[in-house]
């Protein structure tokens, strides 16, 4: 796995919005399409793309700092057969082949996905098999429905979402789990945000609440993502502290990071 971008919402700094990789064999399947989709150009990610006959992008919902990175397709991914795998509209209630093609078309985008020869759309249920592997999806509580990831046993990942127990039966045993943390109770400046964005840190994830469903779910490891770009550089460790006194394998990371998927022998 590695994390290509970190941040909810808008880049900042060295980090970039959500996009995860992991290549297997002859694919590369990517989870949702950020700005950090972008780095797939950097010399230390190209190898990435290498020989990859297929790449799968999986969305979790289309909220445009997680699907920005669908106008960067014709010259990341140029050269490579793309399926993108948005969630089925059991999951999410939205259609996903209008919202997809919604997104790519003109005047947004240069070309519509239509004309895009070596782009597919096919939604994702519940459970699907892509590349040899066992994907499976779960609708989560957010300001709009969005959905979780599970890959095989070894890494489940979850942005935009309020703490949801049955979170815990779905992440159980995994590897390793990317959940996102929009902020920490114990952070003094709670106290300054302004009223009008106390709704999106509702929907969001509180640091300790996602330690202990961690915690709960019995994985090895977990790494905060969907960090807030507003609370700056020096309040992820803070967070990460305060998560590491309810589950000790707590991280926060760079972009760039590569993290292993299965769990310790």
């Amino acid at each position: 796995m590695t994390l290509l971008g970190t941040l909810g919402w808008m880049p900042r700094g060295a980090r970039e919005t959500t996009c995860f990789a992991v290549r297997s064999g002859p694919s590369l399947l990517l989870f949702d399409a950020g700005t950090g989709l972008r780095r797939l150009l950097d010399p230390e990610h190209v190898g990435l793309l290498a020989g990859a006959e297929e790449v799968h992008l999986f969305l979790s919902h289309y909220h445009l700092d997680h699907v920005c990175g669908l106008a960067y397709l014709s010259g990341v991914l140029a050269g490579h057969d793309v399926v993108i795998h948005p969630p089925a509209e059991t999951l999410t209630g939205v259609d996903p082949l209008a919202a997809v093609a919604e997104l790519v078309r003109r005047p947004y985008n240069p070309v519509d996905l239509a004309d895009m020869k070596r782009v597919r759309v096919r939604p994702a249920s519940a459970e699907n098999e892509v590349a040899g592997h066992v994907v499976r999806l779960r609708s989560q509580h957010h300001s709009d429905t969005s959905v979780s990831f599970r890959l095989d046993d070894e890494l489940v990942i979850a942005t935009d979402t309020s703490p949801d127990p049955d979170a815990a039966l779905f992440a159980e045993g995994a590897g390793l789990w990317l959940h996102e943390a929009w902020y920490w109770a114990g952070d003094p400046a709670l106290a300054a945000v302004p009223e009008e964005l106390r709704p999106g840190y509702a929907a969001h994830s509180e640091a300790t609440a996602v330690a202990g469903l961690a915690a709960l779910a019995g994985v090895a490891r977990l790494i905060l993502v969907h960090l807030n770009p507003l609370a700056g550089e020096r309040s992820y460790l803070p967070m990460r502290d305060a998560a590491r006194t309810v589950f000790a394998h707590t991280d926060v990371v760079d972009d760039g990071t590569v993290a292993a998927t299965s769990a310790p022998v």
